[in-house]
């Protein structure tokens, strides 16, 4: 998936049922669940493919009418908590409690992911090109800084800067946005 984020709306898939819809449709909130349980996005992308088939599995399960994100955050808990288990016993991690703590907090947070993905798009189109154009190289593509400092004639040093300005001057601009106050350019 190389960084991908699924999709997010059903415009993206062709007419199914209304599981396949609702499957569809969920697809951000439930990776955004699991990312905020695992840390990697990498592992996180398996876990929402593991989640995904699972899902598709107990197809039978799920009752038409109920709530298909309390159905599928289910699933994805216990995938997650499978998951941090695992990698427990490979790595210190911590404690039962306080994964269960973490998935409690993350089904509430991954509910807001469409006013922040809003924002961070309303926000990446006031920046610079040459920002915008950094972003992309190292986050959507995911090339290494040593390449980019190639491309671009800079350090590695010099573009680690950039990126953390970058971000804080995103960051500023997507709280303000999120709190409805005006975000219509960066400081």
């Amino acid at each position: 998936m190389s960084g991908t984020v699924p999709p997010s709306s059903a415009s993206n898939h062709p007419p199914g049922t209304d599981f396949e819809t609702a499957l569809v449709e969920h697809q951000p909130r439930i990776y955004y669940f699991i990312r905020s349980m695992v840390f990697n996005p990498d592992d996180a992308r398996d876990v929402l493919q593991d989640v995904n088939a699972i899902i598709i599995r107990k197809r039978g399960s799920f009752t038409p009418g109920t709530d298909f994100k309390s159905w599928s955050f289910s699933i994805a808990r216990f995938e997650c908590l499978a998951y941090l288990r695992r990698y427990q016993a490979r790595k210190a991690v911590p404690a039962d409690d306080l994964l269960q703590y973490l998935a409690d907090g993350a089904e509430g947070e991954a509910d807001k992911v469409d006013s922040w993905l809003n924002a961070l798009s309303h926000c990446r189109k006031l920046l610079p090109e040459e920002s915008a154009s950094l972003l992309d190289l190292r986050y959507r593509t995911r090339t290494p800084l040593e390449k980019i400092a190639a491309q671009w004639k800079t350090s590695e040093g010099a573009l680690k800067q950039k990126l953390f300005r970058i971000r804080n001057q995103l960051k500023t601009c997507i709280l303000k946005k999120i709190a409805g106050t005006d975000a219509d350019e960066l400081n």
